[in-house]
């Protein structure tokens, strides 16, 4: 993925990490001003609950319950001065039995009209509540004028105790006001928050699509090495199919039909006979060969102690002295067990092909969580121009593998010198 292909998927996430934000944007606003505006409710009723009790209730004397002209013009008088405002537009004192006992609109003093359940509660309760006014109903006639209005109710005592009911009109565009103080002090935050937010996606997209990237090259490199490995064992195994067994049986097969054409007496008959017979099994031990070595049943069926005794049996064969120490009772999942059996392949194939060695050592031991391969021979070693050499010609075993243990999350150690023999340690999570 090149330098452009990073800048579109950072642009496409980029845009809908935006487009997120706007939406969370408008959510977050929606919210705060609701919350703001809940705020704003509360504050007009702690206002009203400190006007009520600390300006109107000790106003509200016996005389203004029972209507006295003089008690009620001192009581409207404090209201005038003391409580009516910009914000505060009208205001009332009810009776428990709906009657209005005092209004800053004397129009409405001593009339009556029916109140509602939460306007009792708040009479009983001394709690102030608050509502959106219904400007519709008779006892508001003479506030319509006024635009929009939220009241607010709080229960008092007059000094004789009697209950009543105060209520003030605030005018919304009051608390639309401390709404929108709200959100000015609240809005600068959350902006900035998004906008810090926004700014951190870019870097963090960025390195997403960096580790894409990467792990996209990696992919590509794990598949271009198998495809590599599979043309490798394809080429080794039509090698050893035409220089062996393909070899064998066509002498064999020329000896046998000459035989037969120079009618040969049956004692040097029998003679061609028994050689073809025991070429014939010899060939049929190397086709078993390699067919342990594309596919060993053992390992399917019984694991790797069973399958290495198979992979070296051509070198004992050859009269290769061969020493095994595999841990008892090893058990590993399938993929650690290919790979292990894999890298020992190849180490044998090649102590056996190119190192001309007379002793091979082959240890798999599991400890630690870690599942540990050592390979080594006697032969004549190599150093890194042969293993360039190598490399040249298309001899990759050993490289695959190393990548291969690299991805499984271990090592592959290769160690040798002219002379000094080989050795192959494989180190890789046993689970």
């Amino acid at each position: 993925m090149s330098r452009g292909g990073i800048l579109r998927p950072v642009a496409v996430f980029a845009l809908s990490g935006l487009a997120v934000l706007v939406l969370v944007g408008i959510a977050g606003a929606i919210a705060l001003r609701s919350l703001a505006t809940s705020e704003a409710l509360r504050q007009a009723k702690q206002v009203t609950t400190v006007t009520g009790h600390g300006i109107v209730e000790p106003a509200l004397t016996t005389n203004v319950v029972r209507g006295d002209p003089r008690a009620i013009a001192r009581l409207d008088h404090v209201v005038r001065t003391r409580v009516l405002s910009s914000s505060v537009a009208r205001v009332k004192i009810w009776n428990a039995e709906g009657k209005i006992l005092y209004s800053d609109e004397p129009r409405l003093i001593g009339r009556r009209f029916v109140l509602a359940p939460d306007e009792l509660q708040a009479l009983r309760s001394k709690t102030a509540t608050a509502d959106v006014s219904d400007l519709s109903g008779p006892e508001n006639v003479y506030e319509r004028h006024l635009g929009s209005l939220t009241s607010v109710y709080l229960g008092l005592r007059a000094r004789d105790g009697t209950p009543v009911l105060f209520e003030e009109y605030l005018r919304s565009s009051a608390i639309a006001g401390n709404s929108r103080s709200v959100v000015r002090l609240f809005a600068p935050v959350v902006i900035v928050a998004l906008l810090v937010l926004a700014a951190l996606q870019i870097p963090l997209a960025w390195r997403m699509a960096r580790r894409m990237r990467n792990a996209q090259r990696d992919r590509e490199q794990l598949l271009q090495h198998a495809v590599d490995a599979s043309d490798r064992e394809r080429q080794l195994i039509a090698a050893g199919l035409h220089d062996g067994v393909v070899q064998e049986l066509a002498g064999q097969s020329f000896q046998m039909a000459a035989a037969v054409e120079e009618d040969r007496p049956p004692q040097e008959l029998r003679a061609v006979l028994t050689e073809g017979a025991a070429g014939t099994r010899n060939a049929i031990r190397q086709l078993r060969s390699l067919l342990l070595e594309i596919y060993p049943p053992a390992l399917r069926d019984q694991g790797l102690a069973a399958a290495l005794p198979d992979l070296v049996a051509p070198l004992t064969a050859r009269g290769i002295e061969v020493n095994m120490d595999v841990q008892d009772d090893l058990t590993l999942p399938t993929e650690v067990e290919q790979l292990v059996f894999r890298t020992a392949q190849e180490a044998v194939r090649n102590a056996g092909a190119h190192a001309a060695a007379g002793h091979v050592r082959i240890g798999v031991q599991r400890s630690n969580g870690l599942v540990r391969l050592r390979v080594s021979d006697d032969g004549r070693g190599f150093d890194q121009d042969d293993l360039a050499e190598r490399r040249a010609d298309g001899h990759l075993g050993l490289d695959m593998l190393r990548d291969l243990a690299a991805s499984a999350g271990g090592t592959l150690l290769v160690t040798s010198a002219h002379g000094e023999g080989t050795t192959v340690q494989l180190e890789i999570p046993a689970s």
